[in-house]
């Protein structure tokens, strides 16, 4: 497994913990923390899969698009998951409106945090990566 991928496992797990410890309490804080650790995650596991398939891994979202959108185009298994698709649904539900704007709408975000582990899923599938 990368080291990006690493991180964004670490970084998902933590987000886990503030969404439930959210459910608990009802904190908008701790929802919108659990969204931004999620967007990390999510982000991470995005620079493992540009890494493998021998792309820059660029600082900055827009950057990351492109490299993704350049990947996509090129191998089918990454485009039959959509996964510029989904990275760009995540950056606005979790990083954009709930992280930033606080528009956590539910059970929209709580629901793509869960989704964020298939993101990273099969980025590790994608990669070739094995579980540890």
């Amino acid at each position: 497994m990368g080291k990006y991928l690493e991180d964004a496992k670490a970084m998902y797990n933590y987000a886990r913990i503030e969404l439930q410890q959210w459910r608990g309490s009802n904190d908008a804080i701790l929802l919108r923390d659990a969204a931004e650790k999620t967007w990390g995650a999510v982000t991470l596991a995005t620079n493992d899969l540009l890494e493998f398939f021998e792309r820059r891994v660029p600082s900055g979202t827009g950057a990351r698009k492109n490299e993704l959108h350049a990947v996509q185009r090129r191998e089918r298994r990454v485009r039959s998951l959509r996964m510029l698709d989904r990275f760009s649904a995540m950056e606005a539900t979790l990083h954009n409106d709930c992280f930033y704007d606080g528009d956590c709408r539910l059970p929209l975000v709580p629901d793509v945090i869960e989704e964020a582990r298939e993101y990273l899923d099969d980025v590790e599938a994608l990669s070739g990566a094995q579980s540890s």
